[in-house]
């Protein structure tokens, strides 16, 4: 095995561990956090977060990629970059700080003046650290990376934990945040070999900006349209009601985010490779769309039946509202890597172009859904956010279908086994937990019979993504 190779896959274990672990904390975090939090400190948080995603999209300016990308990169360019993402964190933290008055009464809620001028302070902290990152992210580093963000997010909940346990409300996601941000700075400084010389070089900042601008605009597009669900419900509705939505969102993105992230990792080099020969590329999607299905249809439909007793014995109570926007949203877990798996082929193909225009499109369907949704309640503002994710799926399928036939209801029908043997697994296992009258006891046995049938009946029919598994599994502890 060459060097780069062997730093590639070890690379890419250290990646998955990072991500796994940073999620699983943080997820774990929250879960105690939400339990002596309101719903409404969430919903403060949450009125906030476009305006501090556009502001650190906009400090990095694509200059992340662009390094990562450029073959030839030296000290000059990462010294160039990582001055001039200061110098616009601190303009941007600026601009928060002045307009915070403006934002606070955009939302008629005068205390998010003084938590965006504390919060702000993220954006500097993290502009002296984007360079760093890209330059262990272009020596394959993910180790340190790894090391970096999982000791961050431990000592940032810690420190939640204690803010939270002493009465301190929203202020504890706010300072929760910034010494995690912190954290995150003082380590890269500590780990990190490389150090910035007093240089910028107009010619190497002009020729990144260039490649970096470009993402930039299509990152700003993302961000936004991302968090526009957040800006109406924060402006229409109470914080609280921001609060459910924000938590149930959480629930369903952890599975949808693993499954996108360890399906983008793998697929992409490979679909690279084959991306001519058509039969190889329609094997290679086909794989991951039922890989996909067989694992997160069981969660899907996990979400659907035992929502309720999942809120109360993980957050209490005091969640309940959630119950009913985690099963709606739910459903939408299965589009996410599913539009990822499609959009994959057209970047392995070289179409961005093309990328750009089916996400103008779904832009577009969003602002639509949103202008006839938002009026009727939260209810239906969450099943328009499932609808454009549904459409999404057959939008961004058009082009798979027109240069190798594998077309949205191939997909589907793909998928259906999976969704089948899945409903009937979770549907017995919920029945027999009616049985009992402690929620965590449903919990505990109603997923534990669901799972047992689910194996059972994908070793009855034969699943090969259960083989596949299983034999992973078995190479992996063999090679212990």
């Amino acid at each position: 095995m060459s060097i780069l190779k062997r730093k590639t896959t070890i690379g890419l274990v250290w990646s998955s561990i990072d991500k796994f672990s940073t999620l699983m904390i943080q997820f774990i975090l929250g879960i105690v956090l939400a339990r002596i939090l309101l719903p409404e400190d969430y919903g403060l948080i949450g009125m906030i977060a476009v305006f501090l995603a556009i502001s650190q999209s906009l400090v990095d300016s694509g200059f992340f990629t662009a390094l990562v990308q450029k073959k030839d990169v030296n000290t000059n360019d990462y010294s160039t970059i990582f001055f001039f993402n200061i110098i616009v964190g601190v303009i941007l933290y600026g601009i928060l700080f002045m307009g915070a008055g403006f934002i606070g009464g955009f939302y008629e809620t005068p205390i998010l003046a003084d938590i965006i001028k504390v919060i702000g302070i993220n954006i500097i902290i993290a502009s002296t650290t984007i360079v760093h990152r890209a330059f262990l992210t272009t020596k394959i580093d993910f180790k340190t990376l790894a090391i970096i963000n999982i000791t961050s997010a431990l000592l940032g909940g810690i420190v939640g934990i204690y803010l939270a346990v002493n009465g301190y409300g929203v202020w504890t996601l706010v300072y929760q945040s910034i010494v995690r941000s912190l954290s995150i700075a003082i380590l890269f400084w500590i780990l990190n070999q490389w150090k910035p010389s007093l240089i910028f070089d107009r010619q190497s900042f002009n020729a990144l900006f260039g490649f970096g601008s470009k993402l930039m605009i299509s990152g700003l597009l993302k961000i936004f349209f991302k968090n526009i669900y957040l800006v109406i419900i924060g402006k229409i509705y109470k914080a609280e009601e921001l609060g459910y939505f924000t938590r149930a969102t959480l629930f369903k993105e952890i599975p949808s985010t693993l499954v996108t992230t360890i399906l983008q990792s793998v697929t992409f080099p490979v679909l690279v490779k084959v991306i001519d020969e058509d039969l190889k590329v329609k094997n290679l999607l086909e794989r991951s769309v039922k890989l996909t299905g067989f694992i997160l249809f069981p969660i899907i439909t996990t979400l659907l039946f035992f929502a309720k007793p999942i809120i109360i014995v993980l957050i209490t109570n005091k969640w309940l509202p959630t119950v009913v926007l985690l099963q709606i949203l739910s459903v939408e877990i299965i589009f996410h890597p599913l539009q990822y798996i499609n959009l994959n082929f057209l970047n392995a193909k070289g179409r961005s172009d093309l990328f750009l225009k089916l996400e103008l499109i779904k832009n577009t369907l969003t602002v639509i859904a949103i202008l006839a949704t938002y009026k009727f309640g939260l209810i239906p503002l969450c099943i328009s956010y499932v609808m454009v994710s549904f459409l999404g799926f057959f939008i961004n399928t058009y082009y798979t279908k027109k240069y190798i036939n594998y077309s949205a209801f191939g997909q589907l029908k793909d998928l259906f086994p999976y969704l089948l043997v899945s409903v009937i697994a979770t549907g017995i296992g919920f029945f027999i937990s009616e049985i009992f009258n402690s929620h965590l006891t449903q919990l505990i046995t109603g997923i534990g019979i669901s799972l047992g049938i689910y194996y059972l009946l994908s070793y009855i029919l034969k699943f090969k993504e259960l083989t596949e598994i299983q034999n992973l599994i078995i190479n992996r502890v063999r090679a212990k």
